[in-house]
């Protein structure tokens, strides 16, 4: 990821459509999606369901957590966020990850990890500014990971 842009409260656009990235050197990364000011996230206990954007930020910057948001140039509204983490209560090891409901709701079947969904995003140039919090630098390198990492993951937070 390039051209990464330090977050600034007054410039910061929060009704746009955003893909989060928490943690994005870990392995894997979270992700959750954002529009209007709502945000949506499914994770091994639940679904952060339609929560405020101005709340979660402020939980980033309180404790200091490494995270990327990707405008999207992608054409859904509130009501797709709220149908498509409808049909999900939580990620399921070996089956359902947290990626399953944003590409329900970017209709979008393909991709499989976090790379993946950058790659298609980008051949349909739907991606926008990336703004970053706790990151110095205005590079990321995303690291390699494969599926079966990520069910290890979802297991080991199942146990």
């Amino acid at each position: 990821m390039k051209n990464l842009i330090a977050f600034n409260r007054e410039s910061f656009q929060v009704n746009q459509r955003y893909l989060w990235i928490w943690n994005p050197t870990s392995v894997p990364p979270h992700m959750g999606i954002s529009v209007d000011g709502a945000y949506f996230s499914l994770k091994s206990n639940g679904v952060d369901w339609n929560a405020n954007l101005m709340d979660l930020i402020a939980v980033i910057e309180r404790k200091h957590l490494p995270v990327v948001a990707v405008e999207l140039k992608a054409d859904f509204d509130l009501n797709t966020c709220t149908d498509s983490f409808s049909s999900f209560e939580r990620t399921i090891p070996g089956e359902v990850t947290c990626l399953q409901p944003i590409k329900s709701v970017l209709g979008l079947a393909a991709p499989q990890k976090l790379s993946e969904l950058l790659e298609e995003l980008e051949s349909q140039h739907a991606l926008g500014a990336i703004t970053a919090w706790n990151i110095t630098s205005t590079e990321l390198e995303l690291p390699e990971y494969s599926t079966d990492d990520i069910h290890a993951y979802l297991d080991s937070l199942s146990k």
